[in-house]
């Protein structure tokens, strides 16, 4: 998407706030999502959605509709980010108790995997066509990915408070989770842990670059490395934690985060760059360690709408982080964004030993 905003013209200041517009509609969407997944069938609701972003993805190609870009990108957030709540619940119902961090670690090694994969793909296509190219196959994958997402799984399980009906309002879900300690100390984590992960998504290639003196293939090297790290660690520590004790692995990996992002500043040449990168890749994947909690935590009947607000406090560490860290960057030094983030790691590890354990969860109920 950058390259081809580029291409018909539009400015580096201008794709900012488009990518503004964006964000926007994914914090704002999410939760409503999650809501809606709580009442009914959450396999058509990814099936509309997927046919409604395969429609935006057309527009994107239309000269004449550059000055609704901005439209176009709210309701492309809108839209796409409703896989985000509804496949979590989905994985939350269907999962086992004794599996659930696992099994959230996979889904986060997909979602690693989509970003990996999609932007090879559609450069490939653009490479050797045009880039309206790629967004015609975006848009043929998205009606597939509608289509394919109505087939029920052998074996999969009934919501009974569908069938019943589910009468509690949105704002009465909302408090009905916030009243819940835990959940509302996971949401405050959701935040902050997506606002560390904007410093090395948005600054550390910025980082290696000017002040490392990396090359652009050596950059890439080093984020290709990083992803690497994150796809074999994240799987790992889901199963350690369905075994040990979700709590003491999060914790530990917060801590250890804290660590590595202070060994930013031990940094002098692009190898011990390469080396304290992977380190922090490997001790930075919280995420699906921290939706099996707040599975755990919330009723049953909730999980959508609870998966949904995680998601849209994700979004806004998303957004608020980068302009925070450039304010850093500039007034203080570029290396002071690390040492800001490895104090928020520490911060999240206190947090996460604060909350209190549960002998009869909330999220195995029927509420």
């Amino acid at each position: 998407m950058p390259l081809y905003i580029r291409s018909i013209g539009i400015g580096v200041v201008e794709w900012g706030i488009l990518s503004m517009y964006n964000a926007m509609g994914m914090v704002l969407f999410e939760w409503i999502w999650g809501f809606l997944s709580d009442r009914i069938n959450r396999r058509i609701l990814m099936s509309f959605s997927m046919f409604c972003t395969s429609i935006i993805f057309s527009l994107f190609t239309f000269k004449t509709l550059i000055p609704y870009f901005p439209i176009l990108q709210f309701l492309f957030g809108a839209f796409a980010v409703s896989m985000g709540p509804t496949t979590r619940s989905i994985i939350s119902d269907e999962s086992k108790s004794k599996s659930i961090g696992f099994s959230m670690s996979l889904w986060s090694v997909s979602m690693i995997l989509g970003r990996i994969i999609g932007p090879m793909v559609g450069s490939y296509i653009a490479q050797i066509s045009s880039y309206e190219y790629s967004f015609y196959f975006s848009s043929l994958l998205s009606i597939f990915v509608a289509l394919y997402t109505l087939i029920p799984l052998r074996g999969e399980g009934k919501r009974p408070h569908i069938e019943k009906g589910n009468s509690q309002s949105l704002i009465e879900g909302f408090r009905t989770l916030i009243t819940i300690p835990q959940i509302r100390i996971l949401f405050l984590l959701a935040f902050l842990t997506f606002i560390v992960n904007s410093s090395i998504r948005s600054f550390l290639p910025i980082y290696a670059s000017e002040r490392v003196g990396m090359s652009t293939m050596d950059v890439g090297i080093l984020l290709a490395s990083y992803y690497a790290t994150m796809l074999f660690a994240t799987p790992l520590f889901g199963r350690f934690s369905d075994r040990v004790g979700r709590k003491h692995i999060i914790s530990t990996t917060l801590f250890l985060s804290s660590i590595m992002f202070l060994c930013y500043s031990l940094v002098k040449t692009p190898s011990q760059l390469l080396l304290v990168s992977i380190a922090v890749s490997m001790f930075t994947i919280q995420s699906p360690l921290l939706l099996a909690m707040l599975s755990e935590f919330t009723p049953r009947r909730l999980s959508g709408l609870s998966m949904g607000i995680y998601g849209s406090f994700e979004d806004l560490g998303l957004m608020v982080g980068p302009p925070i860290y450039g304010l850093i960057w500039s007034i203080y030094s570029p290396l002071s964004i690390f040492i800001c983030s490895a104090g928020i790691q520490l911060f999240n590890a206190l947090l996460i030993i604060l909350i209190k354990e549960k002998e009869d969860v909330l999220g195995n109920m029927e509420i």
